[in-house]
């Protein structure tokens, strides 16, 4: 028997279950913010440390430059499945809403920038996760390279911010399908 009787779905309104919805979508969402907005910061105050007039020795580099971008690596996976998480509840949340008749916040979600159609709509917070997380990558590969094979670095950094942007946007693109997602 569970813990906690008031979450047994079969006891629960649906006002209670769109509220436990909402709760989870919030508490996901907002971390991932705080994510997405703090990982350029101290991965940029990092980079800077690292590339500062006294850097450390070049056999230091590369590995520190690998330590830092399995870490985003790591987290990106995380964002990813964090995305995930929030579109099913998204979904779970336009469902109840639809079949209870309450106005609440996934029916009415913005379509993405501007509320267009096509490339601009999906410029949204997969979008920028999409951007942040391969640039973040980017940059620790850039170091991992730039003092080993400076010739590298750069053209390593820009493959795998390309490749992270595509395929993230080809991902969050395909939830949307998947979900059936109304806008």
């Amino acid at each position: 028997m569970p813990s906690n009787p008031e979450l047994q779905d079969n006891q629960l309104k649906p006002e209670q279950i769109y509220q436990h919805v909402s709760d989870s979508y919030r508490a996901i969402d907002d971390f991932r913010a705080n994510l997405l907005g703090l990982l350029p910061l101290a991965s940029g105050g990092g980079i800077l440390l690292l590339l500062s007039s006294r850097p450390l020795p070049t056999e230091f580099m590369g590995p520190i430059g690998v330590f830092g971008a399995v870490i985003t690596l790591g987290l990106f996976t995380y964002e990813i499945f964090g995305i995930e998480k929030c579109t099913a509840l998204i979904k779970a949340g336009q469902d109840l809403e639809s079949s209870s008749k309450l106005k609440g916040q996934f029916l009415r979600r913005p379509a993405g920038l501007l509320r267009r159609t096509g490339f601009l709509s999906r410029i949204s917070e997969p979008f920028a996760a999409g951007i942040i997380y391969p640039a973040v990558l980017a940059a620790w590969i850039y170091i991992a390279f730039v003092r080993t094979r400076p010739p590298v670095a750069p053209i390593a950094a820009v493959l795998v911010f390309i490749l992270g942007f595509a395929v993230t946007y080809k991902y969050t693109t395909s939830l949307q399908g998947v979900y059936n997602l109304q806008k």
